[in-house]
């Protein structure tokens, strides 16, 4: 409780210091990601289908930087085989908060980079026990945002998690499209 304080009063100071800053690109986004994991003793880790949307807005430092940000539901499955016949699958779902620093190659069209917080809203799974499951991970992010209508953009993105997710279950990687729909 103490750090969200901390959090909430910095980004408060924050949106003072930068008052004069601008944004672009506030859009409702949803798609899909294909998820892969390493679950300890598999004999093969296949990808499973997720989803996640959400809304995203872009704080502009300058016309060539800026923060992407937002708020999003984010499914990360699994599946793994540990012989024939012998499968189990399951997801965890977030609520994630990017925090992308924006290289803007137009108004309309950016690369990003960065981290996201990640605090987990639930978790399922079948043919394994999911123990130890971690209520917050630190996804990295490398993607591309661009509108090809005047309200109609694509947000392409691979992400990925180097820490455990749950006890046997490490390493996520995620590359996923969301059709963003654009207020400006």
């Amino acid at each position: 409780m103490k750090n969200l304080f901390i959090c909430l009063v910095a980004s408060l100071s924050l949106s003072t210091a930068f008052a004069e800053v601008s944004y672009s690109m506030p859009s409702i986004e949803g798609g899909f990601k294909w998820n892969s994991m390493d679950v300890d003793t598999s004999t093969a880790n296949k990808q499973a289908l997720g989803l996640q949307f959400g809304g995203s807005i872009v704080i502009n430092f300058n016309q060539d930087f800026g923060l992407r940000t937002g708020l999003f539901y984010s499914e990360r499955p699994f599946k793994a085989e540990f012989g024939p016949g012998v499968d189990a699958s399951g997801k965890i779902t977030y609520a994630d908060i990017p925090l992308h620093i924006m290289f803007k190659l137009e108004d309309y069209a950016g690369i990003y980079l960065g981290p996201t917080i990640a605090t987990k809203i639930g978790d399922e799974s079948s043919g394994i026990a999911l123990t130890g499951v971690q209520s917050m991970i630190t996804p990295i992010t490398f993607g591309a945002a661009f509108k090809f209508q005047e309200n109609m953009g694509l947000n392409i993105f691979f992400e990925t998690i180097g820490s455990k997710l749950a006890n046997g279950i490490t390493a996520s990687r995620g590359i996923g499209a969301n059709f963003m729909f654009t207020f400006n």
